[in-house]
């Protein structure tokens, strides 16, 4: 199989990774508008209970996989590839078993004393078996990787993303239908006229769980996918290794995917930091100024629901658009790994210079317009994806604001982490998202209870925390991946430059076509001429040059 370059095999997950998130926007935004603050708030706290242990089980083995079959095929040791794989899908298929059971177990501790709700229940149980899948899965995906064929990666992430969005919102929908056509009945079965509680509310833990049994069928999909893939490839070759052979593959996988498991369980800490300190906060907020959510008690909703609904409208709406950037530009890293791990294990310092700046470039490149962007457009952005809850964008578009200027530091961090990774230093990433998670933990401490912030201080802190990952993650990569951060500097001023003009532009557009057309219509020219004023922007200013084209094709 022909391997495929940085640049290629970035294209392949990125278009991939847009399809997906295209297919994400189909589910979660009907979904949102479904479930409301107070649904995705049930939604939220089983994916910010679930997310912890799903990191620790899965985060780690596509880059351990990837990183031993690059290594083992740069060497051309073709039978030790395949004994890391099949090493890897017997270690982690366990270890996906264990923290399945660890979440159906936990399940109801786990939402009495992390969120103090447990209406979330049914969901977190629902999404407890996509862990199994998921570690399967990406012992599947991390193999192809490391030989440079990320057309697997892709086609199952498409798989995952189709089947999500079918079978999620019909679950969702079904389960809300029944209830509102038969709610006289469901009402008597759960007892709900006697505590005066309407069909619609009741069923909302249900409906949630129902979406995120979807999200678990789709997992499921996606590893059938790479099973039949993998036994019609007929490439399998009879490895010879001893099982003192195996044993040090076990270790090698262990010893990579362990620090990038706590490093994952580091980074989603930070919602579980969310999901902790913002409901407790704002329990705290409503006791001492009531005032503050006068809006909200106006539009029906009582003040015992209002934590919940202000996390769900947080989480569901503003999050679920500060995450579409990183998600795609993590492909930047992604692609980039097997060429560091293979520069990396040849001492070809060069070359592994050369790959740190081409993600970090790439990751810069993408993710500055689409921050600044996202920063001065919040609100009519969130009015084209969420137009019928006016009430829950009123909510989170501050917070919104805020995190579209975290998104190029998430970015730029995130692919500075995945070459560190493959330059043998996975330690770095851990370290620093410790350090980060306690900046977001004080943050949320100090921010969210103030009266003029609630859940927007939640955002700040997010905020706070990246920029400080990002410049220390940048020093590490310059320390241990020959980064030319001098040059990176200067190139991202640029960008940045680019970036406010884009931001500018937009802005400028949507305030002169808003007072003419419609929302989406303003939204839509005015995100294009952005992009049109960043490419001209980029172009005059020199950003892509011979030696930053070498850095991303290399």
């Amino acid at each position: 199989m022909k391997k495929q370059g940085f640049l290629y095999g970035s294209a392949v997950l990125i278009i991939s990774a847009l399809i997906v998130k295209v297919i994400g926007a189909l589910f979660r935004i009907p979904l949102a508008n479904m479930l409301g603050g107070t649904g995705m708030g049930y939604f939220s706290a089983a994916y910010g209970i679930f997310m912890p242990v799903y990191a620790v089980s899965v985060t780690g083995l596509p880059v351990a996989a990837a990183r031993a079959v690059s290594a083992a095929a740069a060497k051309g040791r073709q039978d030790e590839a395949e004994a890391v794989k099949r090493t890897a899908l017997s270690l982690f298929g366990g270890v996906g078993a264990v923290g399945t059971l660890i979440i159906i177990l936990g399940a109801y501790p786990l939402c009495r004393f992390v969120s103090g709700d447990i209406s979330a229940v049914p969901a977190v149980i629902a999404i407890a078996p996509t862990v199994l899948a998921g570690c399967l899965v990406s012992v599947y995906r991390g193999c192809a990787e490391g030989m440079r064929d990320m057309y697997p990666t892709a086609v199952s992430q498409v798989i995952e993303g189709a089947a999500k969005l079918v079978f999620g919102l019909s679950l969702c929908y079904g389960c809300l239908y029944i209830a509102n056509n038969a709610s006289l009945l469901f009402l008597r079965l759960t007892g709900c006229i006697r505590l005066g509680i309407s069909a619609e509310d009741a069923v909302l833990p249900y409906a949630s769980a129902a979406a995120v049994l979807g999200i678990t069928l789709s997992s499921f999909a996606g590893l059938l996918y790479m099973i039949l893939r993998d036994k019609r490839e007929k490439n399998h070759r009879t490895d010879r290794l001893s099982p003192k052979d195996r044993a040090e593959i076990r270790k090698e996988l262990l010893r990579t995917a362990i620090p990038a498991a706590v490093g994952a369980l580091v980074i989603n800490l930070t919602s579980l930091i969310d999901l902790v300190t913002v409901m407790r906060s704002l329990r705290s907020l409503i006791s001492s100024s009531p005032w503050v959510f006068s809006e909200l008690l106006g539009s029906g909703i009582p003040y015992a629901e209002m934590p919940n609904y202000i996390y769900g409208s947080f989480t569901g709406l503003a999050v679920t658009v500060f995450n579409l950037v990183p998600s795609i530009t993590n492909m930047f890293g992604k692609s980039m790994l097997p060429a560091a791990a293979a520069a990396k294990t040849s001492g070809d310092i060069k070359h592994l210079g050369e790959c740190s700046g081409g993600a970090v470039l790439a990751a810069a490149i993408a993710s500055v317009p689409a921050g600044l962007g996202i920063a001065v457009l919040a609100e009519p952005v969130l009015k084209t994806l969420f137009g019928g809850r006016e009430l829950e964008i009123s909510v989170c578009v501050s917070s919104m604001r805020v995190l579209g200027a975290a998104v190029p530091f998430v970015c730029i961090s995130s692919a500075a982490f995945a070459v560190l990774q493959a330059a043998d230093r996975a330690d770095i990433p851990v370290k620093l998202m410790a350090v980060g998670a306690a900046v977001k933990l004080l943050g949320n401490i100090i921010l969210t209870p103030v009266p003029k912030l609630g859940v927007t201080g939640a955002a700040i802190s997010t905020l706070l925390c990246y920029i400080f990952i990002c410049a220390a993650s940048l020093h590490m990569l310059k320390k241990y991946a020959a980064f030319g951060a001098k040059d990176f500097f200067y190139i991202n001023f640029r960008i940045f430059s680019c970036g406010l003009l884009c931001a500018a532009g937009a802005f400028f557009v949507y305030s002169f076509l808003s007072d003419y057309g419609n929302t989406v219509i303003s939204t839509a020219v005015a995100c294009l001429s952005g992009a049109i004023i960043y490419i001209i922007s980029t172009y005059f200013s020199g950003i892509i040059t011979k030696s930053t084209l070498k850095m991303l094709i290399s």
